[in-house]
């Protein structure tokens, strides 16, 4: 279980890179373009880093949910922090609303 408490908490890290990555989209958005639009703009490491871990957030919060319910289904549902994978579940649900419903 200790594995499962790890990756709890990866994903909440990646979740908490996903609203980075929602917040540097909407302020890329709202600069004005200055520049010819087949110019490649090079993206700082950290950047670069909160969009990959923001958009592979969805596929490891799906695995880790995945996870919860065959936890749940085999009765062993008191080892897991209860408020880490309510919020990884909520995470889910806004994600999936924000990258098929947007």
């Amino acid at each position: 279980m200790k594995v499962i408490a790890f990756f709890s908490r990866l994903t909440i890290i990646c979740n908490i890179a996903f609203l980075l990555f929602i917040s540097l989209a909407r302020k890329e958005a709202q600069k004005p373009v200055t520049q010819e639009p087949d110019i490649v703009v090079a993206v700082s490491y950290i950047k670069d880093v909160i969009i990959t871990l923001g958009v592979g957030a969805i596929i490891i919060n799906l695995i880790m949910c995945i996870v919860y319910g065959v936890v749940i289904i085999i009765g062993k549902q008191q080892l897991l922090p209860k408020w880490l994978a309510m919020i990884n579940v909520l995470f889910l649900i806004f994600q999936f609303i924000y990258f098929f419903f947007r």
